[in-house]
């Protein structure tokens, strides 16, 4: 945990809670799919914790915030709050404000309904964007999603995932397999989450699976991998870039490893650090421990068994019911949790400069060019050399037939522009002389 950006793991089992004071309330609801409990439901986000007592031992309250039931087109019917809770995702900005989104993709459908509803709307609004999985037969199994920025990621871990900018009001989706030949073909089965996981660390998408060579996962030849979701260059479009692979042979022949007493047993896959992606997180024998897995060393273990995840049934701390969140600064510092750092954490911050100061670095650079050089650099960043479309881009000219807006300058506009800097750049030196 960094100082800047702190965080925790926390238990994440989806619970229908009884309003209180309801009299007629039922017992609470454990699932992810609340259009099959006949029970009204509401969808609640906590925020602006207030967490001063904490370290007293009084609770921490979060204030609640009520989203607007779901209505039909119509206006008249209502419903369900959530069709499944592992499709709903979240994303805030930097103001505070949040959208909240669930999609809902049937199989073999050609459109798919993606729900979105903005803080300050009076309700939600329902989208139906074009299905790239419309000629695939076969069933979407949503296992989750994460948020990069503005962008929802969708995953079954069994073959792939769907994107989409949530927050632009033309929302496209996208497909993307999962890396090189791990989709499973259509064998699925319920604990896939122990073994595969998708996440964000140090702003990429990430995903991580635990291989085996014979299937069955308690080799001593299983492997654990990542790989990174990549814009390669604006012409080629996304791909998965492998960014590690190590033997759990290796980690259980380390000291690190022998000295917690764990046996050599291919453990569950809970979480992925939020801002250092070498370290992953483990859970066997009711022990959360964390491995920095390049150099396949134990780096910290919890000194007792863990209590995340609490359900009526038989459930592990896999990346299902376990999630590694950030937490806001002000929780932080009631936590007395800022003030640690590592030198990896401190190279992730050195990398995620201040926007404005990238900016005055950029605009410093252009100043020092000739207005030649200056065309052909920007031309060259933006690849305004004729090549074939991203695959992103012929989606949307698929979607959108008319011809898209055109943000680029007339020649007579670009040189008009680059006189001026070039005037003033003169006009800076003259002054600096």
């Amino acid at each position: 945990m960094s100082a800047t950006w702190p965080w925790v793991i926390l238990g994440r089992v989806p619970l229908v809670l009884p309003i209180l004071g309801d009299d007629e309330a039922a017992a609470p609801f454990y699932g992810v799919h609340s259009a099959l409990d006949a029970r009204e439901t509401y969808l609640v986000v906590a925020r602006r914790f207030r967490t001063s007592g904490v370290q007293q031992g009084h609770a921490e309250a979060p204030l609640g915030q009520r989203i607007p039931v779901r209505r039909d087109r119509d206006g008249d019917g209502r419903l369900p709050v959530a069709y499944d809770v592992v499709s709903v995702g979240l994303v805030a900005s930097y103001d505070g404000n949040y959208t909240v989104a669930e999609l809902r993709v049937d199989r073999g459908g050609e459109r798919a309904r993606l729900f979105r509803f903005r803080e300050g709307d009076e309700g939600w609004f329902e989208d139906e964007l074009s299905s790239p999985l419309a000629a695939e037969d076969r069933a979407w199994v949503p296992d989750g999603v994460v948020a990069q920025k503005n962008t929802f990621w969708w995953f079954d871990l069994s073959w792939g995932l769907l994107s989409c900018d949530v927050v632009v009001d033309e929302p496209v989706l996208l497909f993307h397999k999962l890396p090189e030949d791990r989709a499973l073909g259509k064998d699925w089965w319920p604990g896939i989450h122990t073994h595969r996981c998708v996440a964000v660390s140090r702003r990429e998408l990430r995903y991580v699976e635990i291989v085996a060579e014979d299937g069955a996962g308690d080799k001593e030849a299983a492997t654990v991998s990542m790989w990174t979701r990549l814009m390669a260059n604006p012409g080629a479009g996304w791909e998965w870039e492998k960014k590690y692979a190590m033997s759990f042979e290796k980690l259980w022949n380390d000291n690190t490893y022998m000295y917690t007493g764990l046996p050599r047993k291919v453990p569950v896959l809970s979480a992925v650090c939020p801002s250092n992606p070498d370290l992953v997180y483990f859970a066997l024998e009711q022990r959360l421990f964390g491995i920095n897995v390049p150099v396949h060393k134990v780096v910290e273990i919890a000194d007792e068994p863990h209590e995340l995840v609490k359900t009526p049934w038989p459930a592990p701390a896999s990346c299902r019911y376990v999630h590694a969140w950030n937490l806001p600064r002000r929780v932080a510092s009631d936590l007395d949790l800022v003030g640690f750092s590592s030198s990896d954490e401190d190279e992730d911050q050195e990398e995620e400069r201040d926007e404005e100061e990238l900016l005055k670095l950029g605009l410093q650079a252009a100043m020092r060019m000739d207005p030649a050089t200056l065309k052909s650099e920007v031309e060259t960043f933006f690849n305004f050399e004729e090549r074939p479309p991203s695959p992103e881009k012929k989606v949307v000219m698929q979607l959108r037939p008319r011809p898209p807006f055109n943000f680029w300058l007339t020649d007579k506009e670009a040189d008009a522009d680059l006189a001026e800097v070039d005037s003033r750049v003169m006009m800076k030196r003259r002054r600096d002389e």
